[in-house]
């Protein structure tokens, strides 16, 4: 073997040696990390190179510590593999009473960020143990000086059992002078107490001569006669009790709403009002709606562009469920139906939005502010429900003739006194 070939097979083991050296003996390590710089007030006794344990298992080292501002920082390497979450809790504990000092992690929320290389956060300021143990043995000792301080608390100690035996002795006075009166309380227990045996025994004497049917009571009892008109007295009772049941249910089963509608049509610029009764009975799913229509004064001059006939009756009869509302008969003075939908019943926020539309008035053929109609009524739009008092919403009004677009604005609130008035007079119907 060559001499240069001998001399670099050496050179190669001592780097691979150097290298373990520094790995084994110097605390290098291959391992991918991130820093995480902990603020504390005081780190007594934490040194470099201090274990950072997880849950008892070591996850890094102590890289640094240092001031900053007036704060210990303590950069800690932290095992690339290992998240620590937002929230976590840096503290520094002792291995025993004469252990060695490593910093403990307390993990933070699991569902909550993680920290990134570099962050800071604010450690666990604990008072260190043997700061502890001197303010205990400075307590024990500022005791044992009260107890040796002349005397004192042997003073203060005598003073309470003066106080206790002082105690003792007006209690024994006051048991002295109760005890005639508790005498004659248990003597007036013991008459009560015969008098209570007599009362007994007349109630059993009485109990079985209406038994044995002797007596106005006991007669009354072995009559069937009188047993039949008991057992009468009391069907019909139940019979009452179960017609006021069944009232009751039918006052509170109704619903009753007031509904407002406001529309507001920019090109034309003209508004109209809406305001009805809406009737749920308690059948669940049919509901009844009254009111007026496009309210105003019918003697107010027209605009060019205002064809709303005013003051028009709106009755009809619908169904309902969750998913839609559909309802037939007057609507706007005109016979047509109506159709609400909710197409995203089940779905968070897009539950409030409904779809709309109206067609009514199918034979219109008439002159309205100087201009022929002879088209059927369909208005439709979306509503947006704010709470289960207002929603405000899109409309295309007469779409088949003037196309207006219009703002919709709607206010609806349960009255609950029409309501027991709808029930009286469905019990007084019935």
């Amino acid at each position: 073997m060559k001499a240069e070939t001998k001399l670099g097979i050496f050179t190669v083991l001592g780097i691979a040696v150097f290298g373990f050296s520094l790995y084994f003996l110097g605390g290098l390590s291959v391992t991918r990390t991130y820093d995480l710089k902990v603020r504390f007030t005081d780190v007594s006794g934490l040194p470099v190179k201090a274990p950072v344990k997880l849950s008892g298992v070591e996850v890094g080292k102590v890289k640094q510590i240092k001031i900053e501002s007036g704060d210990v920082i303590v950069v800690t390497e932290i095992n690339r593999d290992i998240p620590i979450h937002r929230g976590a809790q840096f503290s520094v504990v002792m291995t025993g009473i004469i252990g060695s000092k490593y910093l403990k992690i307390v993990q933070g929320d699991p569902n909550a960020a993680t920290y990134k290389n570099g962050d800071y956060l604010d450690g666990v300021n604990e008072l260190p143990l043997d700061v502890m143990m001197t303010q205990t043995m400075s307590s024990i000792k500022e005791f044992v000086d009260s107890v040796n301080n002349q005397g004192a608390f042997g003073a203060q100690l005598n003073n309470t059992m003066a106080e206790i035996r002082q105690l003792s002795t007006n209690l024994n006075q006051m048991v002295a002078a109760l005890r005639p009166y508790m005498t004659r309380t248990m003597e007036n227990l013991d008459s009560a107490s015969l008098r209570l045996n007599d009362l007994m025994a007349k109630a059993d004497a009485l109990i079985t001569s209406i038994n044995e049917g002797e007596g106005v009571i006991g007669s009354l009892i072995k009559d069937p006669q009188m047993q039949q008109e008991v057992k009468e007295s009391v069907s019909d009772l139940k019979t009452t009790m179960a017609e006021v049941k069944t009232f009751v249910g039918k006052m509170s089963r109704f619903q009753v709403y007031w509904d407002y509608d406001f529309f507001y049509m920019p090109q034309a610029r003209v508004s109209s009002s809406d305001l009805a009764l809406e009737i749920y009975p308690s059948s669940g799913y049919t509901f009844y709606r009254i009111g007026m229509a496009n309210l105003g004064n019918e003697d107010d001059r027209l605009d060019n562009k205002d064809y709303l006939e005013r003051n028009k009756i709106d009755a009809r009869l619908g169904l309902y469920n969750d998913w839609a509302k559909i309802s037939a008969g007057l609507i706007r003075g005109g016979g047509g139906v109506a159709l609400e939908v909710k197409p995203f019943k089940n779905t968070e926020f897009l539950e409030r939005f409904t779809l709309a539309g109206e067609l009514y008035d199918w034979g219109r053929d008439r002159m309205i502010n100087g201009r022929n109609f002879n088209k059927p009524n369909l208005s439709y739009g979306v509503d947006f429900r704010f709470n289960r008092y207002f929603s405000a919403g899109a409309w295309v009004r007469d779409a088949l003739e003037t196309n207006d677009f219009a703002v919709k604005a709607n206010l609806s609130f349960n009255d609950q006194d029409i309501a027991s008035f709808f029930g009286l007079a469905a019990m007084a119907g019935r």
